[in-house]
């Protein structure tokens, strides 16, 4: 590597927050000056910017959490992040499939499923809710009160890869059948 360039991944590892190359005095200068922590400010709103746009439900539904901000720059800083809006959109999206908060997670794959059929890309999905698809979107869109998981019920919302794209949703009972050899809920 030549030296701009490692002095170029010097200056993305600063803004990401990975720490500083040692020996580059330069870097060293940078890493305490008030222009980086603009630049990193910035490079966050922009991302948060763009991520707004593109996944208004989910972006909604974590502001409402108090974690938006916090989330995208954990994003920014962890990740390669595309320049081209709808791949840096997919990607957020799909760092979400493992968050803690199954609404969050339902959510953010509706709308990875939507950008994908968007984009003309053929993948099929399904998307498990725990509570009614319709009314917890409705509520978010409108900043209505979020209904309450349903014990009982698990929504499968699936979407098909194949145009014309579709959408369907059933309700299954969770509730096992009581009787001989069958452990109860």
């Amino acid at each position: 590597m030549t030296p701009l360039e490692l002095q170029q991944r010097g200056l993305l590892d600063l803004i990401k927050c990975r720490g500083t190359p040692p020996n580059d005095p330069y870097l060293q200068r940078v890493e305490g000056s008030r222009e980086l922590a603009m630049m990193r400010k910035i490079a966050v709103w922009w991302r948060t910017f763009q991520i707004e746009s593109q996944c208004r439900l989910t972006s909604r539904l974590l502001k409402r959490l108090g974690c938006f901000e916090a989330l995208v720059a954990d994003y920014f800083n962890k990740n390669v992040t595309s320049p081209f809006i709808e791949e840096l959109s997919r990607g957020f999206l799909r760092s979400l499939r493992l968050h803690d908060d199954p609404l969050v997670r339902a959510v953010s794959q509706l709308e990875y499923a939507a950008l994908n059929a968007q984009a003309g890309l053929p993948e099929a999905s399904e998307i498990l809710w725990d509570r009614h698809p319709d009314v917890a979107c409705l509520a978010i869109e409108n900043g209505g009160e979020l209904p309450a998981p349903e014990p009982d019920c698990l929504y499968r919302v699936r979407f098909s890869g194949q145009q014309p794209f579709t959408l369907t949703c059933t309700c299954e009972s969770t509730v096992l059948a009581s009787g001989p050899g069958v452990p109860s809920r």
